[in-house]
């Protein structure tokens, strides 16, 4: 049997596994079947905490629900460091957590978990760009790269959007490296609000690092705060010249058993 600890960023999803404490081999078969929400635990995506011998203090790997890898999550972030204070498995106060060669800095504030992180960068790649302005034509959009890819296109409206729809007429083009979607639209004054439609996973109620490319696409003056409106709640961001800082919660859902087999 293995242990696991249920959390949530905003509705964004998680079960949690210290690795240090099991010795199970994670496979596509076995988080696609716990990831079931009828048959299964229920999740967006599985995370695995390792404890780290080097300069980063854990490690931190995402499988999305069907099984495949993602190399980003960033309220997962919130969530495993949650996850690694209530548990006592640190006592630093600021926690280094290192996803593939991203390293994030944690720590809390005012009951909401801080992230400092790179700048988002936009990403390019001439191939991709002329398939996209094919089929995107007049739409407004970029590709933006912080630790995973997020395509993101502004639009007018965003609540009726059949947004499965969209990624699906996408699929074809994005889906090879591995890029998520995005739609988003600035409402008021320092706020933005976002969909997004994470691969393996579908539409999820809220996505972090889909969030952080959003604010840094929407910030006009470095140190203004912009708040990401999601279906499942905000996220701050604040941006200077260097590093990119996220403020949310992560909260605890329940904690169980489940066969590993």
């Amino acid at each position: 049997m293995l242990k696991f600890h249920k959390y949530h960023g905003n509705g964004n999803d998680f079960i949690i596994i210290n690795k240090n404490k099991s010795d199970i081999k994670i496979t596509k078969s076995f988080v696609a079947k716990a990831a079931d929400r009828n048959n299964g635990i229920g999740f967006d995506q599985l995370i695995v905490v390792s404890k780290s011998n080097n300069k980063p203090d854990f490690k931190i790997y995402f499988y999305n629900a069907d099984g495949s890898m993602a190399d980003m999550c960033l309220n997962g972030i919130r969530c495993a460091a949650e996850y690694i204070w209530s548990n006592k498995l640190s006592k630093k106060k600021k926690l280094n957590l290192v996803v593939k060669s991203k390293s994030i800095l944690c720590e809390k504030h005012k009951g909401l978990i801080e992230c400092v992180l790179d700048l988002p960068r936009d990403y390019d790649n001439v191939k991709l760009e002329k398939q996209l302005a094919k089929y995107l034509k007049s739409e407004v959009y970029s590709l933006i790269e912080v630790g995973n890819l997020h395509l993101c296109i502004n639009k007018r409206g965003i609540k009726t959007l059949d947004l499965g729809q969209l990624y699906e007429q996408l699929r074809k083009i994005i889906k090879p490296y591995k890029i998520n979607l995005s739609v988003y639209k600035k409402s008021s004054n320092n706020n933005v609000e976002i969909r997004t439609y994470e691969n393996g996973a579908g539409e999820t109620l809220s996505c972090g690092s889909a969030s952080a490319s959003v604010a840094f696409l929407n910030t006009k003056k470095f140190n203004t705060p912009v708040n990401i409106l999601s279906k499942g709640g905000k996220l701050e961001f604040n941006v200077n010249e260097n590093t990119i800082t996220m403020r949310g919660p992560a909260t605890f859902v329940f904690s169980g058993e489940i066969s590993g087999k």
